[in-house]
């Protein structure tokens, strides 16, 4: 028989890690969510919010920061110092 943690024990357990740990699992949800056919139903006022970021981006390409770039920045941020 598997054991099955409750969503309590997952949470208590993901918060006790550090934050580049934390955001690491984020990461791995994430692209685990964007591969999977449920985020096949987007509302009409998301849809709003995703196309008006678009049209900043569009007219602002410069103002955008890479994935990369970015989560150096919160590791160098939030990381533990040794």
């Amino acid at each position: 028989m598997q054991d099955v943690m409750s969503k309590n024990e997952i949470v208590y357990g993901i918060r006790r890690l550090n934050v580049i740990e934390r955001l690491n699992i984020i990461t791995d949800i994430w692209d685990e969510i964007k591969e999977s056919q449920e985020l096949e139903i987007v509302s009409e006022d998301d849809k709003r919010l995703l196309l008006s970021r678009l049209a900043n981006y569009r007219a602002n390409p410069e103002s955008a920061t890479e994935w990369a770039e970015l989560r150096q920045e919160v590791h160098d941020r939030y990381a533990e110092k040794s």
